[in-house]
């Protein structure tokens, strides 16, 4: 598979959405528990690029296979050099090294961003090793869990943190 990495368009954001959809539906990776409107998703991502954050698509034959991005690990003044990813790969597309090439490509361009000091991975301890493998395998390290901090579908979800200097 050809695989292509770059920056988001609006003309890729309705699959992104489809994408990211399904992660709240279908698993544990997103603690929304209603799915996104377009709208809200629009939103979200203008906020992001209003913020110069990068906002990354995985492109195989020009399909959207998956996304990726960084936004603000919390909103006060404090944290404005910290930053959490979210990757998302497409299910038909898993275990293909995509969400690796993302991640990878994420970090690349977060290094010419002055504000990205430390990114962070907050990663739901259900159904998450390939996820806590691959930013492993990218230079995070573990710094600690909350335990049972989510809640969805009737399950207590812990949060394991991972994190690293940019």
């Amino acid at each position: 598979m050809k695989l292509t990495i770059e920056k988001i368009s609006e003309k890729y954001l309705r699959d992104a959405h489809k994408i990211y959809n399904h992660y709240i539906v279908n698993s544990y990776a997103n603690f929304e528990e209603k799915t996104l409107t377009f709208n809200q998703f629009h939103n979200n991502y203008k906020n992001i690029i209003k913020n110069k954050l990068p906002y990354l698509v995985a492109l195989s034959e020009k399909k959207v296979v998956g996304l990726a991005y960084l936004n603000r690990f919390r909103e006060k003044s404090g944290y404005r050099f910290a930053f959490e990813n979210t990757i998302y790969v497409h299910d038909q597309y898993i275990k293909q090294g995509i969400g690796y090439t993302l991640l990878k490509e994420l970090l690349y361009v977060s290094k010419s961003n002055k504000n990205i000091k430390l990114i962070v991975a907050v990663i739901g301890s259900i159904d998450s090793k390939g996820s806590l493998k691959l930013h492993e395998k990218l230079g995070f390290k573990k710094t600690g869990v909350l335990k049972k901090i989510g809640f969805k579908n009737n399950k207590w979800i812990d949060s394991i943190f991972l994190q690293k200097n940019i």
